[in-house]
């Protein structure tokens, strides 16, 4: 029922949006592509087709960097490992499912994107099957089929991957075996958006956002919890403002955690207790980002924004990309990076938020969060570019 209550969220969503276009008063206005004199030079060091990409599905797959490689997949099934320096392609297996005894095969369903760890890449799907592979060579250590989609990362950490699927239930296995260790369950609101948080680890715990507007914490050990702090509460009104998922990752700095919830609040929290320390109304659905003293987030209307994160003020605020379907932002040397519905990289000042780069990626667009890792930036689009980029 889970599923189908996503999807009659995300139909309600769309409605809206084309009721509104439909009325010349309140019209979604779409910015049109800012142009700019860009002051830093975008340069792409290689790039590389991966497979179908998300197929035509709303999927935030992602690649991960690890072991002097680049690990990316489709949706289909395809996973495959590149030369972080080249681009060289390393290894590539295929998960696809036989669907009949005709032997005809059927897509993987893969979602969510890849972690790594242990020597190992795992990767999830929407059709409940949990992979896990061995990164030297991609060769399949174990699968096993869970009880609900996998939209996110799983988390590998203390020899245990732990998923958290889209039915509430979070699951943890044994990494080297597959056995099954411990089940968390949450009750699911009847209407969310179609995702899940990714899962934080910090001391043994593992930390994740809730589409009942809350964070949880759980021992990565057995499964037991440890506190739940609110981020967003369910305001009245109409159906779509009871929407209140919690689907960015929590982000750990020292003592403290960070999350935003949609429809409601940017928060920090006291890793040790679940005390909310500071409370700020924003709304987003995307992972935040942080450098030094600022925490970095894009809303679900395509604003920009640097918070201070000892205070929760404002530092900044870029308007010039509304409702342009912005990805997560991401640390990129001194810049931030997002990347918009038609392609295009922006990079914006962290100190100003004025806009100094832009590059057109691939115009069918993009979905996943950009990732920045040792001075290069991985862009995965909707129909399987990987690219890496880096600042001349």
């Amino acid at each position: 029922m889970n599923q189908w209550s996503k999807l009659f969220a995300l139909a309600a969503l769309s409605s809206s949006v084309l009721m509104g276009c439909s009325s010349s008063d309140d019209e979604l206005k779409i910015a049109p592509l800012p142009l700019i004199q860009s002051t830093v030079a975008i340069a792409t060091d290689w790039e590389h087709s991966v497979g179908d990409g998300t197929d035509g599905y709303f999927s935030k797959l992602m690649p991960a960097v690890a072991y002097g490689k680049v690990f990316a997949s489709d949706r289909t099934g395809d996973v495959m490992a590149f030369d972080v320096d080249t681009g060289k392609l390393q290894w590539q297996v295929t998960l696809n499912e036989e669907s009949s005894f005709f032997s005809a095969t059927a897509s993987a369903q893969l979602s969510g994107g890849i972690s790594t760890g242990y020597d190992k890449v795992v990767i999830g799907a929407e059709s409940g099957m949990l992979y896990v592979l061995n990164e030297a060579d991609g060769s399949l250590v174990w699968k096993k089929q869970v009880d609900g989609e996998i939209l996110s990362k799983p988390l590998l950490a203390l020899n245990k991957v732990v998923a958290l699927m889209g039915n509430g239930k979070v699951m943890a296995f044994d990494l080297d075996t597959g056995e099954h260790s411990w089940t968390f369950q949450q009750d699911v609101p009847a209407l969310t958006l179609r995702g899940t948080s990714g899962i934080t680890e910090n001391q043994g715990a593992a930390f994740f956002g809730l589409p009942n507007g809350k964070i949880a914490g759980v021992l990565i050990e057995d499964g037991r919890a440890i506190w739940e702090a609110i981020v967003t509460q369910a305001r009245g009104g109409n159906e779509l403002s009871g929407i209140i998922d919690v689907d960015s990752s929590p982000v750990i700095l020292g003592s403290t955690m960070y999350a935003v919830g949609y429809n409601g609040n940017l928060v920090a929290i006291e890793v040790r207790s679940g005390k909310v320390l500071w409370k700020r109304d924003y709304s987003a659905f995307q992972a935040l980002s942080i450098s030094g003293f600022m925490i970095f987030v894009t809303t679900d209307d395509g604003h920009v924004y640097a918070i201070d994160r000892r205070s929760g003020l404002e530092v900044w605020s870029q308007m010039g990309l509304e409702n342009r379907g912005l990805t997560a932002p991401a640390v990129f040397g001194n810049y931030v990076a997002v990347v918009d519905f038609e392609g295009y990289l922006h990079l914006l000042s962290q100190e100003t938020g004025e806009f100094v780069g832009q590059k057109e990626i691939d115009d069918d667009g993009h979905i996943a969060a950009p990732l920045s890792v040792d001075g290069r930036l991985y862009l995965q689009s909707k129909d399987g570019l990987l690219s890496a980029l880096s600042i001349k």
